[in-house]
């Protein structure tokens, strides 16, 4: 579907204005980019979206670069978030556009016409318009009428304003000197299509906490998107039967049988012998592991599996005795309710979503949802790379840094058959069907874990973005206005 948009710069007169033509499905983020282009901007400030106009904004959609300092209670909603005929249907509906917040620009987009069939080319497309694009950092609306008379030799306040801009700048002013854009409509085509729009992920249906706290924490438009292409490829349906959730979490109820109501640890805090035997032939560990199973710390399958089992908090350590948690003891004849306790609890690394290891988790669990886990360890790294980490003096996250900060989960994963291969030259290597599944389950949104019974999958966070069917719920009315101070 087309909408035809008008595009007018709230303030300006004469009236500056833009018609154009976008596919509705582009995202809050790639209007954006249209809209810079359409008025000579260069995206050096901060943007939202809003519903209603400057002095009664309501629902607000904001850059995450923006939300980043927002206040705790913010309801803003991200524009990666949010496509366009969300909010644009209709003839006569409109959106509001703020850029620069010390300026304050506001632009009004007004729906003029709503084709069905087919999208423009290039997904964006310029009819006509008029006036000249405000310069950057001008002093909004009011310094941009005295640029605009400076400029012009023929307007009646033009000695005045040219003037006043020599006193913003400390010198006399050349008209040329001033940064008006042209409205070249040649020019203007032609960034348009540099955008590459078609080129562009969609929008995701949904994305779930994981995936959204690593959108949330991007600051370029590049990572963003690899993030929204990946968001988009590994959302699916999530169903598992009894017989692939008992196949997948065997090693773990394994290691619940093993431990029974609990068994005492050695004095250096291992499991005894006789259990680490138990284990290790009840998995059939013989022809990946060489040696006599009967020490635990010397039996490294036996010794992940368990501390896998308490990062899981299925068992913990206990006055000397390893000893199942409540919710090891309601899982153990469970295995579906394991299942999605294991996914919920996923990633295994990290404290949370600021820490490296957790990010290289969801970003391994998204890849493995997409179907792309092959060779995962150099996506992870340029991911993380753009995520503002570096390793040594600021040098971008290798290969081998990325592939330490997921090596828990792989293991575990392994372990639990969401991998084809343990070929070390391809590490992880490409998911299983069970290990995109269990993939997928781990990024879906979650409601409240902590009151899920464990005999289902747990219900969907309903504030996410569902596009077909249930849309979700809409952020609430701001209570404040644009130009709140940051918190700091």
């Amino acid at each position: 579907m087309t909408l035809g948009l008008r595009v007018q710069l709230d303030g300006a007169f004469p009236p500056v204005w833009r018609r154009i033509e976008v596919a509705s499905d582009l995202g809050l983020d790639d209007l954006h980019d249209v809209l810079q282009v359409l008025f000579g901007w260069q995206d050096y400030h901060l943007h939202r979206f809003a519903t209603g106009p400057q002095d009664d904004p309501g629902a607000v959609f904001a850059c995450t670069a923006d939300l980043a300092e927002a206040w705790e209670d913010d309801p803003s909603r991200p524009t990666w978030d949010v496509r366009v005929d969300e909010l644009l249907a209709a003839a006569g509906e409109r959106l509001h556009y703020q850029y620069d917040y010390g300026d304050n620009w506001w632009l009004a987009i007004e729906v003029e016409d709503v084709v069905a069939a087919g999208v423009p080319a290039g997904r964006a497309r310029l009819l006509e318009g008029a006036g000249a694009g405000p310069p950057e950092d001008c002093g909004g609306i009011h310094g941009y009428r005295i640029v605009v008379a400076a400029a012009d030799p023929s307007h009646p306040d033009h000695r005045t304003a040219l003037a006043e801009v020599a006193s913003w700048w400390g010198r006399e002013v050349a008209p040329d000197e001033l940064g008006l854009v042209p409205f070249d409509p040649v020019v203007i085509g032609d960034r348009l299509q540099a955008l590459d729009l078609d080129g562009r992920p969609p929008v995701p249906a949904r994305v779930g906490e994981k995936l959204a706290a690593l959108l949330m924490r991007t600051r370029d438009a590049a990572t963003e998107r690899r993030l929204r292409a990946l968001a988009a490829s590994a959302d699916g349906d999530v169903d598992v039967d009894a017989a692939v959730a008992e196949q997948t979490v065997r090693p773990l109820r394994v290691l619940l049988g093993a431990v029974g109501d609990g068994v005492k640890l050695t004095a250096a805090g291992y499991l005894p012998p006789a259990v680490v035997s138990t284990i290790f032939e009840a998995l059939d560990l013989g022809d990946e592991w060489i040696g006599k199973p009967n020490r635990e710390d010397l039996t490294v399958p036996v010794l992940a599996l368990r501390e896998a089992g308490q990062r899981l908090k299925l068992v913990r350590k206990y006055n000397g005795r390893l000893v199942p948690t409540p919710r090891g003891k309601n899982l153990a004849d469970n295995p579906v309710g394991l299942w999605w306790h294991v996914a919920a609890s996923l990633p295994l690394g990290g404290r949370g979503e600021t820490d490296a290891e957790w990010q290289a988790g969801v970003l391994l669990l998204a890849l493995m949802a997409a179907g792309s886990a092959d060779d995962a360890a150099v996506t992870v790294a340029e991911l993380l790379t753009g995520l503002g980490w570096a390793v040594g003096d600021r040098e971008p996250v290798d290969r081998r840094t990325a592939s330490g900060l997921f090596a828990d989960d792989v293991h575990l994963l392994h372990r639990l058959g969401a991998f084809e291969s343990e070929d070390r030259g391809r590490w992880p290597g490409p998911a299983t069907p069970g290990g995109t599944a269990l993939a997928r389950a781990a990024l879906a949104p979650w409601f409240d874990y902590d009151a899920w019974p464990g005999t289902g999958p747990p219900r969907p966070n309903t504030v996410i973005q569902f596009r077909d069917g249930d849309q979700g719920q809409r952020p609430p009315p701001r209570d404040r206005r644009p130009g709140y101070p940051s918190r700091h």
